[in-house]
């Protein structure tokens, strides 16, 4: 489980997982995709979509110590937008085409990955990416949003499920002492 900053750790994690995999690809996060310029291969990671995971909803409370019980960790999906830029049209195929076999052969990140980035150390439930084909109406309209990009090849994967841990806190006693009743039903 890890606290507010899971978000941005994820999508650190994930571009140093592409850049570990994919040699000599520089990955941007940014804001929205944006015309890069340059001849070098790169590929724009952006995180259009948060969504509350719904298998989380219902999770028990946490015991923090003997006395104190916290708050359920509430879960995240995460949704990114992959985008490649390169010199010509071949170059931007072969670099979305290498940046996919990169997450398609790790779909699964653990904690004892060195690529995870070091706020997420302490979760327990493991990274799951995941293709996420989205319609080719929802895709343009996703495309249209962006103030200054017009349509590009691109793909979206989503990353599940991102704990992270409540603040609440509630102190609780231990049973002292058992009472079982033993009667006649009514």
């Amino acid at each position: 489980m890890s606290d507010f900053n899971a978000i941005a750790a994820v999508t650190n994690t994930l571009k140093a997982l592409i850049e570990q995999e994919v040699a000599g690809l520089t990955v941007e996060v940014s804001k929205a995709p944006v015309e890069l310029s340059g001849t070098e291969p790169r590929l724009s990671l952006y995180l259009y979509r948060v969504e509350h995971n719904p298998f989380t909803a219902n999770l028990d409370w946490q015991t923090r110590t003997d006395t104190q019980l916290a708050a359920a960790p509430f879960g995240l999906n995460l949704h990114f937008l992959l985008t490649p830029y390169g010199p010509d049209e071949i170059e931007i195929q072969r670099t979305l085409g290498e940046a996919m076999r990169a997450l398609h052969e790790n779909p699964l990140i653990q904690s004892d990955n060195p690529v995870l980035d070091a706020t997420l150390a302490q979760m327990t439930e493991e990274l799951r990416i995941v293709p996420r084909t989205l319609p080719l109406g929802e895709m343009i309209d996703l495309w249209r949003s962006f103030e200054k990009a017009s349509y590009r090849l691109s793909t979206t994967y989503e990353v599940s499920t991102i704990l992270i841990d409540s603040r609440v806190l509630r102190n609780v006693q231990r049973v002292q002492e058992r009472v079982i009743g033993v009667g006649p039903m009514r």
